[in-house]
């Protein structure tokens, strides 16, 4: 029976051992006795546009990259309009860096450096699924309703994140049907399993070569594949328009 109104409207999740004063303390792990034990991935005990300040250091690497935006949703949903997300995460093309430096030639120091890309594995839940690049952080948290304030590296292989929340996400009405789509594993696969589900069909050639193409080049994503699809006149059943 956990009631959210008797606790601090900003947030600390996956806070681990840096528990702070003034926030709601959330974490999976009991052991690390936190306020609220719970999955920072889907918060429903907690009202949405309560908050005004969401810190997320070092979580979003501990979880399935194919999530990312469906977490971002989630801590949208609960940040008021101009409240703001602080997340820390791996800079990737930043830490392969520091593996050809000169200082970092010892089998200790690549050791670390390893455990920085690929979490500790000390204890379950301390391994890494994702890092992340300075377009795709900037990618991720736009598509999800936030403006990023700041970006600096610390430690020389880590982002640190200020972004704001500019709008609500539509995430859970546009996306979460497609969550599983979202999620696979290369492009036939995806182009595959996309006109099936929204065009009941196998995928002809044409199509195959066209939406290949652009998801290579990267002139589309995933995302933008489906709303060609759903919006085109086979599937809503409007005519197809032409031209003279």
């Amino acid at each position: 029976m956990f009631d959210p109104e008797q606790w601090p409207d900003r947030l600390n999740l996956g806070c681990g051992w840096d528990h702070r004063e003034g926030y709601l303390n959330v974490d999976l792990n009991d052991f690390h006795k936190p306020d609220l034990v719970a999955d920072v991935t889907d918060l429903p005990m907690l009202p949405s546009g309560r908050y005004r300040e969401i810190i997320a250091q070092d979580l979003l690497e501990h979880l399935p990259r194919t999530k990312t935006p469906a977490v971002l949703a989630e801590w949208n949903r609960l940040l008021a309009v101009g409240g703001t997300v602080s997340i820390r995460v791996p800079s990737l093309v930043d830490v392969v860096k520091l593996f050809s430096k000169p200082e970092n030639q010892g089998s200790a120091r690549q050791e670390l450096l390893v455990q920085c890309v690929f979490g500790t594995q000390a204890y379950n839940g301390d391994f890494h699924y994702a890092s992340f690049t300075e377009p795709l952080l900037t990618h991720y948290l736009e598509q999800e309703g936030f403006e990023v304030a700041s970006l600096a590296i610390k430690d020389e292989w880590l982002f640190d994140v200020d972004a704001v929340k500019v709008r609500d996400s539509d995430y859970v009405e546009h996306w979460a049907p497609y969550e599983e789509l979202l999620a696979s594993k290369d492009t036939l696969d995806f182009l595959t399993r996309a006109y099936h589900q929204l065009l009941g069909r196998d995928p002809d050639a044409e199509g195959i070569t066209h939406f290949a193409a652009e998801l290579e080049s990267g002139r589309m994503g995933f995302r933008e594949v489906i709303d060609a699809l759903r919006g085109s006149p086979e599937a809503t059943g409007a005519a197809p328009s032409t031209s003279s």
